[in-house]
């Protein structure tokens, strides 16, 4: 792979997770400013939008098949979902409201950057092994000898 395209993998996956931390930031000032209800309404609506989201990118990743694609979908998928119970959660667990949304912008990030790290770390191992030219010297194919009669 080219290292212009890993690198604008790594570069897309911090700012999806500079994005995930602002939406949640987001959430936390609106709880804020706004009674329960109106955030709950808003809540329902950004999950109800980041769904739409996930849905379309899994559509494109499916005429694409790209994989890579598809596991973006995958996870916008995931956020809408949590977007989606985060009062149920607050509500059953009694947790505070804006603890919770920051503690789920930290998991959200640090996932993103772990994934940023482990394509790095992936794409070097790949070029690292492309370097070495060990597998063209070496030929793994076993030489077949053919049987001989012995003479007595």
């Amino acid at each position: 792979m080219d290292e212009k395209k890993f690198v604008k993998k790594i570069w897309i996956n911090i700012l999806i997770a500079i994005i995930i931390m602002f939406y949640f930031i987001g959430i936390n000032i609106f709880y804020k400013i706004c009674s329960k209800e109106n955030t709950l309404i808003a809540l329902k609506i950004s999950s109800s939008v980041i769904l739409a989201i996930s849905i379309l990118i899994l559509e494109i990743a499916y005429k694409k098949d790209n994989g890579m694609l598809a596991i973006n979908g995958i996870e916008a998928l995931i956020i809408a979902f949590h977007s989606l119970f985060i009062s149920h959660v607050v509500e059953l667990s009694n947790y505070n409201f804006e603890a919770y949304i920051v503690t789920s912008s930290y998991f959200f990030a640090i996932y993103y950057v772990l994934k940023s790290i482990i394509i790095d770390t992936n794409e070097k191992r790949k070029y690292l092994k492309s370097l070495s030219d060990i597998k063209e010297i070496v030929v793994n194919e076993p030489v077949k000898k053919e049987a001989k009669k012995r003479e007595k």
